[in-house]
């Protein structure tokens, strides 16, 4: 299986998504339907979907996987609870907060009934908390349970990735919380974890994002742009012009129209609309709170045309 995941992770790296959807269709194929490395597989396919918002279809490919466990007596496995909290964060990034935390705590119990509190599930089950948390506005919950699994992951072997991951979330929630100081201490130490990798990590622009918004609110406005474009770039690379993609829009859209340039906050903020719509439909609240913001960036144009006329 070393062999597939480097194959896998250099078709990523390549930016080739129709490449990485073909090859792990291919390797469910060759598998064989319903045995237990099909579900592996249709996790990383489910996976995949999420990563570039298709969401229907991750759906399916995780509930598949879920299953298969099930059939095979492993409904109360790590396997399974691994799979059930992939499919609460695509509840979470879809906007389901609350059904996604209920699937989350069911999660928890199943990994803890297994015994495995100790493993990598349980810790990235509790980061995942920790986010859907931040999204509900529990931010002191939130930084409970990222706090905890930074600590656990800080006494184990840990990858590069699973410490930068951790301290991204604190970053963040620290943000929410209006602690600038430790967000800026924790932020600053991912990035350089990510910037030594000799191979882009697919979270990388996550943690540029949250340096971004740091810059922002501290009136850096031409470093925070500079940082969401490159964000915006890593995002198209891994996953296309997927959710985050589309809030890396917004974003840049925002530094526009704090810099004076309503035109090209316009078209910014115009691509997030669409993408929202696409990805979301008309009526989510993302879609439609971008959208009354794109109409009161084009009444701002309007007005600064008519003074202009004067």
């Amino acid at each position: 299986m070393n062999e597939f995941y480097d194959r896998l992770d250099e078709l990523y790296s390549s930016g080739d998504l129709p490449a990485v959807e073909a090859f792990l269709l291919e390797a469910i194929r060759d598998c064989g339907e319903g045995s237990l490395e099909s579900a592996g597989l249709l996790n990383e396919l489910a996976g995949f979907y999420r990563g570039v918002s298709r969401f229907d279809e991750s759906e399916s490919a995780f509930t598949r996987a879920m299953e298969i466990f099930s059939s095979n007596d492993m409904e109360h496995s790590t396997q399974h609870a691994a799979v059930m909290q992939n499919l609460a964060g695509l509840y979470r990034m879809r906007g389901e907060t609350e059904k996604a935390i209920r699937l989350f705590l069911d999660s928890l119990e199943r990994i803890k009934s297994a015994g495995a509190t100790d493993s990598y599930e349980y810790i990235s089950l509790l980061n995942n908390l920790a986010l859907a948390y931040q999204e509900k506005g529990e931010f002191e919950h939130a930084l409970e349970h990222a706090t905890i699994a930074y600590e656990m992951i800080r006494t184990r072997d840990s990858s590069e990735h699973e410490i930068a991951t951790s301290l991204n979330n604190l970053a963040a929630i620290n943000l929410s919380l209006g602690r600038t100081e430790p967000a800026e201490i924790f932020i600053n130490e991912a990035i350089e974890i990510y910037s030594a990798m000799e191979t882009p990590d697919v979270h990388h622009a996550a943690a540029i994002t949250t340096r971004a918004v740091i810059q922002s609110r501290g009136g850096n406005y031409y470093e925070a742009l500079e940082g969401f474009i490159n964000a915006l770039e890593l995002t198209r690379r891994f996953f296309g012009e997927n959710i985050e993609f589309a809030a890396c829009k917004r974003n840049i859209s925002d530094i526009y129209e704090m810099l004076g340039d309503i035109p090209t906050a316009i078209s910014e903020q115009a691509d997030a609309v669409r993408i929202y719509e696409r990805l979301l439909g008309k009526d989510h609240p993302s879609t439609k709170s971008s959208r009354e913001k794109l109409e009161r960036l084009g009444q701002m144009n309007g007005r600064r045309g008519l003074e202009c006329s004067v």
